[in-house]
C-alpha cells in the first residue's frame, strides 16, 4: 500500500493493489467495488482485468455506462 498526498488539500490517499491472493486463488477489485475471480494465477487475473477495462471503456464510448 502506497501513501500519497494530494498537494491541493493535504489529504492522504492510499493506493492499494487491486490484486489479492486468498487460499491459493487470485482475485481483483474493480473501481465499482465488484470482486472478480477466482483465477489460478495473478497473470490470469491481470489478463481478465485488461479485458474488463476495455469492455468498460467501450460501454462509455457508446454512452451505455
Amino acid at each position: 500500500m502506497a501513501r500519497m498526498t494530494d498537494n491541493k488539500s493535504d489529504k492522504l490517499h492510499y493506493q492499494m493493489d487491486r490484486f489479492v491472493q486468498q487460499n491459493g486463488e487470485w482475485f481483483y477489485m474493480t473501481r465499482e467495488g465488484a470482486e472478480r475471480g477466482p483465477f489460478e494465477t495473478r497473470d490470469d487475473a491481470e489478463g481478465d482485468i485488461a479485458v474488463y477495462i476495455r469492455h468498460q471503456l467501450s460501454l462509455q464510448e457508446f454512452g451505455i455506462a
